[in-house]
């Protein structure tokens, strides 16, 4: 966690320098980097961040069922193309939401917040408040807070078959990135900010404080109260050691549903703006917008099909390719800074 949040933490210095200190338009880090690096090279790095956030789409997506199998998966057909369907479905749903406008996603936002503050909230609770818990059928091992617990979790089972160093470490890696690097999404909807030169560096770091103070929380208290082998053997341990199981279950659904949406929001506005450089032939078709809200309802389309067929791979998949796309773009967001800054020496 502290990596990922070392890369996002210069990236997002190096975005809030050249953004405090210029003009920004729609496209956030993308319009950024292209007025730092010239709107050639730029273009090549939209495409890319483009691409990082319509995987983010369907990586929340195929998350989002998860959610929902690990909960009602009693209930419902089971196999890779029946999964896929439910991921359709879920992805069609999303789509239409934002073809209704993006202001909706400032409404819904307040209601976000409270959901997700009382599911993250109920972990720490639970974690102080709950009795000790032993069900080896369903692979728990819940001691409650216990300093002991904690310190046997501080360091890896290296003894266990599913610890194998660095691949492990590399593996975690590229699959928690991605959940912190979705504090760039509201940058991607500069366009519809009042002042984008204040509200981008603020709202980021703020964002990214936020999101680490509230992960080291839900870390360290599932670190203290429950046994490495029961993350290993019970994939539902949070919800089924929470002192509110539906609590949980409606932070996951709302995390995932939320950010489906807001991926597919942002990726849409990064490709307009995108597409109204006129760098990349044919995509001008993209740059059009609604009259009245300007909303770029064919780059959601798009961005539909692409995350459509980003479905196809698994959770695991998604997260390392969206990983390998956001820190290329985290090393060219540091290079637009020092070309920034030599040019304004």
């Amino acid at each position: 966690m502290l990596s990922a949040y070392t890369v996002d933490f210069v990236t997002t210095l190096s975005l809030s320098a050249i953004a405090s200190n210029g003009e920004v338009k729609g496209g956030g880090a993308y319009y950024l980097i292209s007025r730092s690096l010239g709107p050639e090279f730029g273009g090549s790095i939209g495409v890319l961040f483009y691409l990082a956030q319509v995987l983010n789409t369907a990586l929340n997506v195929v998350g989002l069922i998860d959610c929902i199998k690990l909960n009602f998966g009693y209930a419902m057909p089971h196999g890779y193309w029946w999964d896929y369907l439910f991921g359709t479905v879920a992805l069609v749903f999303c789509t239409g939401l934002c073809l209704a406008g993006s202001s909706m996603f400032a409404k819904a936002s307040n209601a976000l917040l409270v959901v997700l503050t009382f599911s993250i909230l109920s972990i720490p609770v639970s974690a102080l408040l709950n009795p000790a818990l032993v069900d080896p059928e369903r692979g728990i091992e819940f001691t409650g807070f216990s300093l002991a617990t904690l310190k046997s979790n501080l360091l890896p089972d290296s003894a266990s078959g599913h610890f194998n160093g660095f691949t492990t470490f590399r593996d975690l890696f590229g699959i928690l990135f991605p959940a912190t690097s979705g504090i760039f999404a509201g940058a991607s909807m500069s366009g519809d900010l009042r002042n984008p030169s204040k509200a981008i560096p603020r709202g980021t770091l703020w964002a990214m404080l936020s999101t680490f103070l509230a992960y080291l929380l839900v870390i360290v208290s599932l670190a203290s109260s429950t046994r490495h082998h029961s993350f290993l053997r019970n994939p539902n341990i949070i919800q089924d050691t929470n002192i509110w199981p539906p609590g949980i279950f409606a932070g996951e659904f709302a995390t995932t549903f939320f950010s489906a949406l807001m991926g597919v929001i942002a990726a849409a506005k990064l490709l307009q703006a995108l597409a109204r450089d006129k760098l990349i032939p044919g995509l001008e078709v993209f740059g059009k917008g609604t009259k009245k809200a300007d909303e770029p309802v064919l780059a959601i389309f798009l961005t539909y099909i692409l995350a459509q067929f980003a479905m196809l791979a698994n959770l695991n998949q998604i997260a390392t390719f969206i990983s390998m796309g956001y820190q290329v773009g985290s090393t060219l967001t540091l290079f637009a800074l020092d070309c920034w800054l030599t040019t304004c020496r």
